[in-house]
């Protein structure tokens, strides 16, 4: 479960996250594992993790749970959410494209096929919950650290109180939508509140008959008037057609408009307006109709992070100030970064969309205007980036270097900015964290002088049971039990304040005591940059305990964590009493929660992880099966890339980049700039770019995305030089989403297209011309990137089941690296589905074998060895691999997962048999790996679908 050294430790958030999935019917392991997390969530190595496999904690937390007593995973979201304004970002978007996949309708107004009640108003509990998590934070922080730098409490006792008030907070909100820890938002929210699953507290204040009619993007139904029972909760107006009975529409009010035109022809009309809905209501008499429209602008003037409702542009305008005016400055900035982080980021998204319904030769004009009009926050920054990379605060938009891509169902848009960087190399969770108090920073002893070397050193020093005033022996109680021992931390922090210094130290330390042993406490080592939880750890000498992939979580019979827990109690029983050090600590912990772990067996719905008993993994571990020989790169670029020299790649721009690379566009931008601005204006800058899409859902391809980097981490755990880029993709809605830039690269019909490409030969040719010769040292090195890459993607694009691999979704780089983009059919999903023309097992087209020397080759066989030696080191981790699929098809709305053709198991079944886990003969194996080639190569249907697309796209052969 744990792992790590002196400086840092990793969580095993692939073990974790199965974990959960596996225990899914079983409340009290869930519970365990959420505090287990909750507790070292905010150190770095574990928090990496945490993001990394966000979208299945996610789609757990949203999907299960429907008969349980408690929110288990819902507080520990919340936790996190308190700890990083950047992980709540995240997750709030997770949580709008799920609340619009089970909204009782469209924004069209068209009845949605995949609306679901209970998951409808979850969404809405969690981003109503999530909010006031992020806004409130933790609500003593600044009076525990007041006394923390006062001397009164050690670093130790500050973590763990700061902890334990986290999980309070988040218990409370979760137990109590309606209330906050604080007396002011009470003032704020009615009490309306939605209970667990679709459960709506009604009351006359808040419900009742009216009659109506609905809107449609304007335009009037002509329908007769409707009785319906309505009702306000959450800042929601909900239609039923009966009191408890079903739901059938649903508005969110935030700044919605309340208008009651004078010269209605109809008594007591009154109507609702928001960018995608519009009632039209009648009351009974005069009281009424006031009476809702009090409730209705109430709801609407809340200034609310959670706005699915309209543009930034017109939320702003319409924005009440009655929540902020009760906020404290620390909270306020909260509000304000987040709710501006949001409206940037759907700014972006909204000149893709509005652009989209003009006229195609007006849209290249009218883009740079409305990148021009985009405001940008006092500290925005694009959020496609891990909490660890490096803070970049977005300063311009650059409109004039706007580019639009017209296609016939969407307009995506690159746009460029300049970012500004903070001059000590500040990354985005150390950052977040000294302007908004946001969870443990790795700075803070340089920057605040906070966390001196001192306390760390006086932690060490104490560190029997005895004398630590926290220690690993005071772990978790039940949760409801540490709630009731906690709650008397204001009671006292109030007293401390008042009393004199002398005493303080010794109330908060009694105080500090009783929260560690409810909650135990973080640690707080210092962040380490250079490491991440969720990469894959090597294996040793085949045949030994210690070559066990770390991917392995359970043996044959599912219970290999039920040794680790018994294993770990002997070695407790074993291991000498005397004071733990530093690298012990955690172990000492992790024995108590194991010997205190529910025995829950695995359940048997998880097939896909259970029956790789057939797999043949012990015989690929058994001393007596001689292992492939391992193809290991000489490069000084490192696994699967060799640099070319500057010449050759100045050639490959004029193809690739229409002679301006973007380290060329870069220099040109930051030229312009200093002639007007100045020199010291451009310091720090950088350039980035992102693609805005919209009327499209990319959540799939985030899917795909991860699965590729989950890949690429497989193969660099075992040496393979296999080629895999990774891109960013953040999906922001149902309909849109942002896109990283792929620089310095294009598709293969763009290069085809270019200037200069050879009208005989092919990519041959074309190597030849920007690498030179065929025994020159940059053409071999070119030739090798494109083998490394072409086998990474001929690797998952048969794994992941990759189709539509036309030339328009093939990129390559000036490197002569390939790849792949645009998953929207996945898992055997194609365009032409049961008459699809791509059956080949991934595309390998006789040019590129060409740019291997032809089929046979000494480099064709070279590159045969990498797809089975990578194919191997695939399935060797199909025990994740199968997880995270299984998890993510669990009532999917996904395209490849859903529907007749794809949806039940018919995604997870294929795939299974695509890793051929009911081969147990390595040997056998191999062959069927190296038939994956030749059955590949000039299939005819990969041909005849170029064909295809070049007659109906204008896609280049």
């Amino acid at each position: 479960m744990e792992t790590g050294d002196g400086e840092g430790r990793a969580i095993d958030m692939e073990k974790i996250t199965m974990i959960i999935w596996c225990y899914r019917d079983s409340p009290e392991m869930v519970t365990f594992i959420s505090n287990f997390l909750a507790k070292f969530s905010g150190e770095k190595l574990v928090f990496d993790g945490i993001e990394f496999y966000l979208p299945q904690l996610a789609h757990m937390i949203i999907h299960l749970e429907v008969d349980w007593p408690s929110t288990t995973l819902e507080q520990f979201a919340l936790v996190i959410s308190q700890h990083s304004l950047h992980f709540a970002l995240q997750f709030n978007w997770i949580l709008i494209c799920a609340l619009q996949d089970y909204q009782p309708e469209t924004s069209s107004g068209e009845v949605n096929p995949t609306y679901n009640e209970v998951f409808f108003t979850r969404c809405i509990k969690l981003l109503q919950n999530m909010e006031r998590c992020v806004v409130y934070g933790t609500p003593r922080a600044s009076e525990l650290r007041k006394l923390y730098e006062m001397g009164e409490i050690s670093r130790e006792e500050f973590e763990a109180m700061e902890l334990a008030d986290r999980r309070f907070n988040a218990f409370q909100i979760v137990d109590s939508p309606s209330q906050n820890v604080t007396e002011r938002q009470l003032d704020l929210v009615d009490n309306i509140t939605l209970g667990s699953g679709s459960d709506i507290e009604f009351s006359q204040g808040n419900s009742g008959w009216l009659l109506y009619k609905r809107g449609k993007r304007r335009k009037y139904r002509r329908k007769p008037w409707k009785r319906r029972f309505f009702v306000v909760a959450e800042r929601m107006l909900f239609c039923y057609d009966r009191p408890n009975g079903t739901l059938r529409r649903a508005m969110p009010l935030e700044s919605a408009i309340v208008n009651r035109p004078k010269d209605s022809k109809h008594p007591f009309y009154f109507e609702v307006n928001n960018q995608n809905y519009q009632f039209l209501m009648r009351g009974g008499n005069e009281a009424e109709v006031a009476k809702w429209i009090n409730l209705l602008e109430k709801n609407a003037k809340t200034a609310a992070l959670f706005s699915m409702a309209l543009s930034p542009k017109q939320s702003q305008s319409g924005q009440s100030q009655s929540l902020i005016s009760h906020l404290s400055p620390e909270q306020r900035k909260r509000y304000q970064f987040f709710k501006g982080e949001r409206d940037f980021v759907r700014s972006l998204c909204d000149i893709a969309e509005e652009l989209r319904f003009e006229p195609r030769e007006e849209r290249k004009v009218l883009a740079p205007q409305l990148i021009a009009e985009t405001p940008i926050p006092p500290c925005a920054y694009v959020p496609m980036c891990k909490s660890t990379d490096r803070w970049q605060r977005v300063v311009r938009m650059l409109p004039q270097e706007a580019r639009v891509f017209s296609t016939k169902e969407r307009c995506p848009v690159l746009m460029c900015f300049d970012t500004q960087l903070e001059e000590d190399e500040i990354d985005v969770a150390e950052y977040l964290h000294d302007e908004y108090g946001d969870g443990p920073s790795a700075r803070s002893d340089a920057r605040s002088g906070s966390f001196d070397s001192k306390d760390q050193e006086e932690s060490a020093e104490a560190s029997t049971p005895s004398q630590r005033k926290v220690t690993s022996d005071n772990v978790d109680m039940s949760l409801g039990e540490a709630i009731k021992q906690s709650q008397s931390l204001p009671a006292k922090l109030a007293t401390a304040a008042k009393a004199k210094k002398k005493g303080i130290g010794t109330m908060v330390k009694e105080a500090s005591k009783n929260m560690g042993k409810a909650f135990g406490n973080s640690p707080g080592r210092r962040f380490s940059r250079d490491k991440t939880s969720w990469k894959t750890r090597k294996n040793n000498t085949p045949g030994t305990p210690s070559s066990r992939s770390k991917h392995q979580i359970w043996n044959e019979e599912g219970e290999e964590f039920a040794s680790e827990a018994s294993s770990a109690q002997t070695s407790a029983t074993n291991k000498n009493e005397k004071s733990p050090n530093k690298k012990t600590k955690m172990n000492a912990r992790m024995t108590k929660f194991m010997k205190d772990m529910p025995q829950v067996k695995m359940p048997k719905s998880l097939d896909a992880l259970k029956n790789i008993k057939g797999a043949g993994k012990k015989k690929f571990n058994d001393p007596e099966y001689k292992r492939v020989k391992i193809y290991k790169s000489t490069s000084d670029a490192g696994l699967g890339s060799q640099d070319v020299s500057e010449a050759a790649l100045r050639r490959a721009e004029k193809y690739i980049c229409g002679g301006e690379s973007w380290d060329a566009k870069c220099q040109r931008i930051r030229k312009a700039l200093t002639e007007e601005e100045g020199e010291e204006s451009q310091r720090n800058m950088v350039t980035n770019a992102v693609i805005a899409k919209s009327n499209d859902d990319v959540r799939q391809e985030v899917f795909i995305m991860q699965m590729i980097h989950f890949y690429q981490s497989v193969f660099k755990a075992e040496g393979l030089p296999i080629f895999l880029k990774p891109y960013k993709i953040l999906s922001t809605s149902k309909e849109t989403g942002l896109i990283e830039l792929l620089t310095n690269a294009t598709s293969i019909d763009g290069l085809k297209k270019s200037d200069g490409y050879p009208t005989e030969g092919g990519l041959r040719a074309y190597f030849e011309l920007a690498y030179g010769p065929p025994n020159s040292e940059d053409f071999v090195k070119a030739q090798n990137n494109f083998m490394y890459s072409l086998a990474g993607y001929s690797i998952v694009s048969y794994l992941l089941g990759l189709k539509d691999r036309h030339n328009g979704n093939i990129m390559i780089n000036t490197r002569g690296q390939l790849i792949h983009i645009d998953f929207g059919f996945a898992f055997g999903m194609a365009p032409g589905h049961e008459f699809s023309m791509e059956r080949a097992p991934f595309k390998l087209p006789k040019e590129y074998v060409d740019v291997l020397d032809g089929y046979g080759s000494p480099k064709f066989q070279e590159f045969t060895n990498l797809i089975v030696q990578g194919f191997m080191a695939a399935r060797g981790s199909s025990q994740i691999a199968l997880g995270l699929v299984e998890i993510m098809m669990h009532r999917s709305n996904y395209p490849c997962f859903s529907g007749v053709r794809y949806g039940g198991d018919v995604a997870l079944i294929r795939f299974k048999r695509r890793l051929m886990l009911h081969v147990t003969d390595e040997r056998v194996l191999m062959s069927r790996a190296k038939a994956l080639v030749k059955d590949s190569y000039e299939h005819w249907g990969t041909g005849l679908y170029d064909k295809f697309q070049h007659a109906t796209n204008g896609l280049a052969v």
